[in-house]
C-alpha cells in the first residue's frame, strides 16, 4: 500500500494553526478545527519520531493554540450567559449550555457569578428556580408513570430542560455563599 509523507515544521504548523483561527467564523469553530488538527497529526505521524524535539515542537505549538481558542471559546460564551439571564433569555442559555461539554457550562456559569450584582444573582436564581419548578410540574403531570418526567408530553424541549435543570443547580448553590448585605459588584 502506498503512503503519503507529509512534511510539516513548527514554523508551517503554527502559520496553519493562526490560518484556521482567522478562516473561521465562530471560536468554537476554531477550537474544533484545532483540535481535529492535532488528531490527524498525533494519529499519522510515525510511531517512533513521538519522541522527536519537532514532534514535540509541533505537539506544543497546537497545544497552545487549543488553548488560546479554548479561553476564547469559554469568554465568548460567558458574554452570552451574562446577556441570557439578565434577559431571562431561555433559548439563549440552552444555546450556551449545547456550545459547552458539562465542565465548560459549569465554569461559565461559575464565571457568571461574581460578575452579577447580588440582586441580578437574587432574580436569575430565583427565575431558574421558579422555571424549572414549573417545567417539572408540567413533565411529571404530563407522565402516566409517579416519580417519572414526561417532558415532551409537557411539551418542553429536553435540551432547554437540561441547560436550566444544570443553570437552576449551580446558582442555587451560590447563594448561601452571598451575603446580601454586599456591595453590588459591576458588570465589566
Amino acid at each position: 500500500m502506498e503512503k503519503l509523507t507529509l512534511l510539516l515544521s513548527p514554523e508551517q504548523a503554527n502559520d496553519h494553526c493562526r490560518t484556521l483561527v482567522t478562516q473561521t467564523r465562530h471560536t468554537g469553530q476554531a477550537l474544533a478545527a484545532l483540535v481535529a488538527l492535532q488528531s490527524f497529526i498525533t494519529a499519522t505521524v510515525q510511531p517512533n519520531q513521538h519522541t522527536d524535539s519537532i514532534y514535540q515542537d509541533i505537539k506544543r505549538i497546537l497545544e497552545q493554540h487549543i488553548a488560546t481558542a479554548r479561553n476564547h471559546v469559554m469568554e465568548d460564551n460567558l458574554a452570552r450567559l451574562l446577556g441570557a439571564l439578565d434577559e431571562q433569555n431561555l433559548g439563549e442559555i440552552q444555546s450556551v449550555h449545547a456550545a459547552l461539554s458539562r465542565n465548560g457550562f459549569h465554569q461559565t456559569v461559575l464565571s457568571a457569578i461574581p460578575l452579577l450584582s447580588v440582586s441580578a444573582l437574587l432574580a436569575a436564581a430565583g427565575w431558574t428556580a421558579e422555571w424549572h419548578r414549573e417545567a417539572r410540574t408540567r413533565a411529571e403531570a404530563a407522565s402516566p408513570y409517579p416519580d417519572a418526567l414526561d417532558l415532551r408530553g409537557a411539551g418542553i424541549s429536553p435540551p432547554r430542560f437540561a441547560a436550566m435543570s444544570e443553570l437552576n443547580i449551580y446558582l442555587q448553590e451560590a447563594l448561601p455563599r452571598i451575603n446580601p448585605n454586599d456591595a453590588l459588584t459591576v458588570r465589566a
